[in-house]
């Protein structure tokens, strides 16, 4: 059913310009503000009510970006078609006024079907009649907050009686929205500018050139042509900027001053609109905002985690497994895709719910998009978007043990200092060729006779694919230090070159094959859920024949490494010392003979690219390894 959801955010402080309402929709636990309104054509299943974004996105396509408490209309999975939905403000007394306007942060569009615009509408006799006073023009793919200043008109000046209410219908669709926050009305200043936010690139590599820009909205009844703006990490960087801003209007402004550091540093960038068309600004409370932006010492490389609800009864879900061998053929480097089933037998309860997918087949990127639609066009697209951005840490693994007892050492290489963060490891273990024999296993297919179009060789199958001809990849199968990660497992103070370590258990059980699994290390971050970085490594115990025990008094210097790096063991016999990077890919191999009493052998690193790597010393079908950095 519709559901109709306020949550809040800033509370305006009053001015020397008149102020009739304002509301933040904080803390009301499910009810609307005194005097608030809300109706549909659907009573009682259309109606707005109040909470936050977790609330908001339970059992929906539309994930709603995080947010204080706001107001909110949308639909889940029922397709109830509620053609009409409002929430209405309480009566307001307009009396001696006149240039009233009303500010409200929005977020309007969906994730499925068309975009559907939301409208404002003005009563001036106590809501006996409504005129529309703005109609969205809808910004396809935007679910991002937005900010609107809409001024009441003629009809409002001076009247006693005055109702804002918007609007939004459904058009019979499913998974669709509009969430508001933030409602101002007032008569605005003259000269006022609100920065709604900034822009600026959070991991960015040291002595690199770093744009920032100030998203302006216009909230006065002036055109805006200047602004005076500083960003401020300790020293002002004011400058004057020429723009042309309508009233209402809103335009992203560039500052002509760059952000650049020549050491790894963390630094909170302040940001003030200090002067508007040349003079004070008419509401300084709006004039403010922040980014962290982090430099790093040296280049970091991301993967892409697709994590991808399916379930062997969702007869559009082979275009998932189609999308994933394409990526995974394509970008086998730095490209992770996870089928996390629902309602099968080969489902993962605890991971079903964590990723929190109501629509199948569905997605979530990195765990930052989240709710995503799902083909191969939109993995690439949502490989290509991502794979370039900058992330604080590189991350690494090594597998031991033997049979179906093993060990996991996640690693996180940290490349810039980081003051008070929540970040944690974790390991999911994925698992290739995964068959059943009963019928719970046959996976429906609505690609079968070519109607829907080609589908990777799906549309010549059967509706559904009988079990015998099916075989599963990439299927979670365990969380290893759970959803959200393993608490403690990297330090809260991170300093330039900290080495986060954590091993983590598992038990193959009897029913899947070990050369068949995977273990994908995460880094996630707690504070937002986000996976920062990850590495797809197999666990197969031929590619992982790794010694528990350093019988060998095994020591490797210096580590961090940038010309040479010295490995330093008590031998006897032949061996071969090889360097592996954290895809298995060997870059060198030496081998020597004979070898008696303590060695310290120099390994060449200059050419290669900084990154993790494997350091193996290798004897008698037994090799010792660490875990070393190049930089």
């Amino acid at each position: 059913m519709k559901k109709i959801l306020l949550l809040g955010g800033l509370l305006f402080a009053s001015s020397s310009f008149s102020q009739v309402l304002t509301e933040d929709f904080e803390g009301l636990g499910g009810t609307l503000p005194a005097g608030w309104a809300s109706a549909s054509s659907t009573p009682g299943s259309g109606d707005f009510s109040t909470g936050d974004a977790v609330a908001a996105n339970a059992g929906t396509y539309w994930p709603v970006p995080t947010s204080s408490d706001f107001a909110m209309v949308n639909d889940d999975v029922c397709n109830c078609d509620l053609s009409a939905a409002y929430l209405m403000t309480p009566l307001m007394d307009l009396t001696g006024l006149s240039g009233v306007a009303v500010t409200y942060d929005f977020v309007d569009d969906i994730t499925y079907g068309p975009s559907l615009p939301h409208q404002v509408e003005i009563s001036t006799d106590g809501g006996a009649s409504w005129t529309s006073i703005y109609t969205y023009t809808v910004d396809a793919g935007n679910l991002n907050w937005q900010s609107n200043t809409i001024p009441l008109g003629a009809s409002a000046d001076g009247a006693s009686a005055v109702m804002v209410r918007w609007f939004y219908n459904d058009g019979g669709t499913w998974a669709t929205g509009l969430a508001i926050d933030n409602v101002v009305v007032q008569v605005p200043a003259n000269d006022d500018a609100q920065l709604d936010g900034v822009t600026l690139t959070r991991w960015a590599l040291m002595g690199s050139s770093n744009p920032l820009s100030i998203q302006v909205t216009n909230v006065g009844s002036n055109a805006i042509t200047s602004l005076e703006v500083d960003w401020n990490d300790g020293a002002a960087h004011l400058q004057t900027i020429t723009v042309n801003i309508a009233p209402g209007a809103s335009a992203n402004v560039a500052h002509p001053d760059a952000v650049t550091y020549a050491t790894a540093v963390e630094q909170n960038i302040t940001v003030t609109i200090t002067q508007v068309n040349g003079g004070v600004d008419g509401d300084p409370t709006n004039n403010g905002g922040s980014a962290l932006h982090n430099t790093l010492s040296q280049q970091t490389t991301k993967a892409v985690v697709i994590e991808e609800g399916t379930g062997t009864w969702c007869g559009w879900c082979p275009r998932g497994d189609v999308a994933m061998s394409y990526m995974y053929s394509t970008y086998p480097n730095d490209f992770i895709g996870i089928a996390v089933h629902n309602g099968d037998p080969i489902t993962l309860t605890e991971y079903d719910n964590g990723a929190a997918l109501s629509g199948f087949p569905g997605c979530n990127v990195d765990r930052t998009l989240l709710g995503e639609s799902v083909s191969q066009s939109l993995f690439e697209q949502f490989y290509n978007d991502r794979i370039t951005m900058g992330v604080p840490a590189n991350v690494g693994a090594i597998v031991t043990g033997t049979g179906s007892t093993i060990s996991i050492d996640a690693t996180a290489i940290f490349y810039t200092p980081v003051s008070a963060g929540d970040y944690r490891l974790a390991v999911v273990i994925s698992e290739n060729g995964v068959t059943g024999t009963s019928a719970a296993y046959n996976q429906a297919n609505y690609y079968a006779g070519g109607g829907s179009g080609p589908m990777g060789g799906y549309e010549s199958l059967t509706d559904p694919v009988l079990a015998a001809d099916m075989v599963y990849d990439h299927v979670g199968r365990a969380l290893l230090g759970g959803y959200a990660g393993q608490a403690g497992s990297v330090p809260a103070t991170i300093v330039d070159g900290t080495i986060a370590t954590y091993t983590f258990n598992y038990t193959v059980p009897a029913s899947s094959v070990r050369d068949n699994m995977h273990a994908i290390v995460m880094l996630i971050d707690n504070t937002t859920g986000a996976i920062i970085n990850a590495t797809d490594m197999s666990i197969s115990e031929s590619f992982n024949s790794i010694a528990t025990v350093d019988a060998i008094n095994m020591s490797v210097y210096p580590n961090p490494a940038s010309d040479n790096m010295t490995v330093s063991f008590e031998a006897e016999g032949d061996f071969t010392i090889t360097l592996t990077d954290m895809a298995g890919r060997i870059v060198s191999t030496n081998a020597y003979n004979n070898l008696s009493g303590t060695q310290s052998i120099s390994v060449p690193v200059t050419n290669l690219e900084n990154g993790n790597y494997i350091i193996s010393v290798a004897t008698e079908g037994v090799s010792y390894n660490k875990v070393v950095v190049i930089k």
